[in-house]
């Protein structure tokens, strides 16, 4: 087995230095390649090392003061890697014997290795003309994280940002290559990097200036700047080259049309090339592609801002919900009891019907917040929306032409359906309005296959299949700053008025919620297009037939145990329980229920907000009285579905739960079916 002390007496060996070359044209290559983000090794047609960078023994981990010299071989580095664990368990010399062969062959290759301390590198080789390669090492790590990240979590989502490298160090070893190895070592570089002298002349570019400006390097080099840049985009990198020329490293990003007629966000580097007595003579150019990490991080932004605007919006909604508990509930006795004043009930009947119109924007905040307790259900999205046919017409009116345009083998999805309607039909109203009640609209249904990920600056999906159902109009069309903002609550482009604005947020929170993505595109002038993106469903099993409500008010004798931390919405539930028959206990928290339960277990039904202060809410609690009770019956109530209620995924399938603000009708039937229900 080779030793580190024989991989340093091949060292030692280095002095046999390497012919004289062109050092400046060296020197060019070399500076832009120590100023990138990725490294570079080239070995020869004998498989030794004769260039690199930094970056390389960087990201790598390999001693440079081992390896770190003009024809250290190959197999050596092999070696090394195999005797640390680099390639997991294998006959080192074997393992070295079949590397070193099949580099011989030169071929191209491109592939991913993860090392033993996470770093994930991307391998890419490329065979040089007479032999050798070039091997380019890019660390993708931060980028696998986020792939990971966004597949587990939706909403976004962790972002590659890629960061400048060190000073400028300047090469002191002439290594002896040709002005075809440069240009080869050149234009393998991802990025643009060219050299312009004091006289604002190109002296150098590698191949990336074609395919953004239209040029090859053979038209650039020996042009000016202005020529090459174009007027207008020479005199906004002005004030940069001038910094540049100045002795001061400058940068700015700006958007680039390239010459196939991409747009694309550019970064872009004015290095100053200074001489050793302090000279300026000349400057780098370094550019690179920036969008997609722009673009990650407006979403991630996006993310961030709509999760603390929900946040916001559930938590005032849960404050409400007791409000309107507390309002509705005495409000709706005293219109059921009736009185014997009129104008007492004429009081009554408009407050009831304020209180249950602010139930309604409640429980459209709480949709945005995606808090909003759902009842989904395997749904054939075809059979849904042909069934709203003659609705949707009429909402259009007479002078909208609709078309329905619905697979018929279309994937079935899991969804609450009258939530999907009200969303399908939240769409088209805003669509209506967007033509003005004149114009052309198709609703689409139709399968989605991903076999890769998909991302844009709306959405992003991993691999599945999807049913996605498009709402498309031709109307106005918005302007890009207003597509940024359409689902923030309360934000419209029509005329205020009552609930203006919930509209699209609602739909953005339910579809999050189910799971689904919504995306929006739209040409100022052209018109718009919603999608509502939903994963497929392959359960196969049928819903259960739903129970027809009861309209009386069912009474009782047992005890019930109720728990709340809300005094008015307390005493309400309380006073409601008590006249319905039924012997009626109140705690404060989950602690105090608890306490009276040690003392008392004789109840038939305990009856627990959720959320509730002295850290201990009312699935915890719940947990506690299971472990010493299993047949205790439960029942909970909620302004809206929190946060624990969604780490623990049984709030939609496997608790009974009465949503906040509720009227005694509800109330009795409630409580009385969770009485009745078999243990």
């Amino acid at each position: 087995m080779t030793t580190n002390k024989t991989i340093q007496n091949k060292h030692n060996r280095k002095n046999a230095a390497a012919p004289a070359l062109d050092a400046q044209q060296w020197a060019f290559v070399q500076t832009g390649l120590e100023h990138l983000d990725d490294g570079f090794s080239i070995y020869d047609a004998n498989l030794k090392l004769v260039a690199w960078n930094s970056k390389f023994f960087e990201l790598t981990e390999l001693p440079m003061d081992l390896f770190g010299y003009f024809g250290a071989p190959f197999e050596d580095f092999i070696r090394y890697n195999a005797e640390r664990g680099e390639y997991g368990q294998h006959t080192t010399q074997d393992f070295i014997e079949e590397r070193v062969v099949e580099a011989r062959k030169f071929q191209p290759h491109v592939i991913e290795r993860e090392r033993p301390n996470g770093i994930i590198l991307e391998v890419r080789g490329n065979p040089m003309p007479g032999g050798g390669f070039v091997t380019v090492y890019k660390d993708i790590t931060q980028r696998k994280k986020a792939e990971r990240a966004l597949q587990e979590a939706n909403d976004e989502l962790e972002m590659r940002v890629q960061r400048r490298t060190a000073e400028l160090e300047k090469t002191t070893e002439a290594l002896k290559e040709s002005e075809e190895r440069i240009r080869l070592i050149a234009d393998t570089v991802p990025a643009l990097i060219g050299y312009v002298n004091s006289d604002l002349i190109y002296t150098f570019a590698n191949r990336q200036y074609q395919q953004w400006f239209g040029r090859s390097p053979d038209h650039i080099v020996g042009r000016t700047a202005e020529e090459v840049l174009g007027p207008i985009v020479y005199r906004e990198h002005l004030p940069c080259i001038r910094e540049a020329l100045k002795g001061k490293r400058a940068s700015r990003e700006f958007t680039l049309n390239t010459a196939d007629g991409k747009e694309v966000l550019v970064l872009v580097s004015f290095i100053p090339h200074i001489s050793d007595n302090g000279d300026v003579q000349g400057y780098f150019v370094l550019g690179q592609d920036v969008t997609d990490v722009r673009t990650a991080e407006f979403k991630f932004r996006q993310a961030q801002k709509m999760e603390a605007i929900g946040q916001l919006t559930g938590g005032l909604s849960h404050d409400f919900n007791n409000l309107l508990t507390i309002i509705i509930g005495n409000l709706s006795v005293l219109e059921e009891e009736g009185t014997n004043d009129p104008n007492l009930m004429e009081m009554v009947d408009p407050a009831l019907d304020a209180a249950r119109r602010g139930a309604d924007l409640v429980k459209r905040l709480l949709a945005f917040a995606r808090r909003q307790p759902l009842k989904p259900k395997i749904c054939d999205a075809r059979i849904l929306i042909d069934g709203m046919k003659d609705l949707l017409t009429r909402a259009l009116g007479a002078q909208i032409d609709m078309k329905l345009q619905i697979k018929e083998n279309i994937w079935p999805v899991l969804i609450d359906d009258h939530q999907l309607e009200n969303a399908i039909l939240n769409l088209v109203i805003n669509a209506r309005d967007a033509m003005d009640g004149k114009g052309r609209l198709s609703i689409y249904g139709e399968n989605v296959p991903l076999e890769n990920g998909f991302s844009d600056r709306n959405i992003d999906l991993t691999p599945g299949d999807y049913v996605v159902i498009s709402v498309k109009d031709n109307g106005c069309g918005m302007a890009p700053e207003l597509v940024d903002r359409i689902f923030e609550p309360f934000f419209t482009t029509k005329e205020k008025g009552p609930n203006s604005g919930l509209g699209l947020s609602m739909v953005y929170g339910f579809v999050h919620q189910s799971n689904g993505q919504a995306q929006v595109e739209s040409t100022l002038g052209e018109g718009t297009t919603f999608r509502l993106v939903l994963p497929r469903c392959h359960d196969t099993h049928k819903n259960e037939t739903p129970s027809r409500p009861v309209t009386n008010l069912p009474q009782g004798s047992e005890r019930i145990l109720l728990v709340e931390d809300d005094p008015g919405v307390r005493g309400f539930t309380a006073r409601t329980l008590r006249r319905l028959g039924y012997d009626v206990i109140t705690a404060n928290d989950g602690h105090e229920a608890l306490g009276i339960l040690e003392l008392d277990p004789n109840f038939d039904l305990v009856f627990s907000d959720i959320e509730m202060p002295s850290g201990l809410n009312g699935i915890d609690m719940a947990e506690s009285v299971r472990e010493d009770f299993p047949d205790m019956r439960i029942l909970f109530m909620s302004g809206y579905p929190d946060k624990i209620m969604d780490k623990t995924g049984l709030w939609q399938n496997e608790l009974d739960l009465i949503a906040k603000p509720f009227e005694r009708l509800e109330l009795a039937n409630r409580v009385r079916n969770a009485l009745d229900r078999k243990q």
